[in-house]
């Protein structure tokens, strides 16, 4: 999967960011209605990122796969 080109660097830093929060979130949250909360916000974090449409159906704790080089 690729970036989307329309974004900017700073819009592509920011949704990073996010995205790394949720993931630091999901590390600590137990409750569910709260994780439920923190993964749908990071699925549209990943939606934005990565251009993919609404119409797409993506599951709730979806993740890219590892950049190949990045993966180790």
């Amino acid at each position: 999967m690729t970036i989307d080109p329309a974004l900017s660097p700073e819009q592509v830093a920011a949704l990073s960011r996010e995205i790394l929060l949720c993931q630091r979130l999901l590390r600590k949250l137990w409750a569910d209605d709260s994780r439920r909360d923190v993964f749908a916000r990071r699925r549209s974090c990943y939606r934005i990122l990565y251009a993919i449409p609404l119409g797409v159906p993506v599951p709730i704790d979806w993740q890219p796969a590892p950049h190949p080089q990045t993966s180790r």
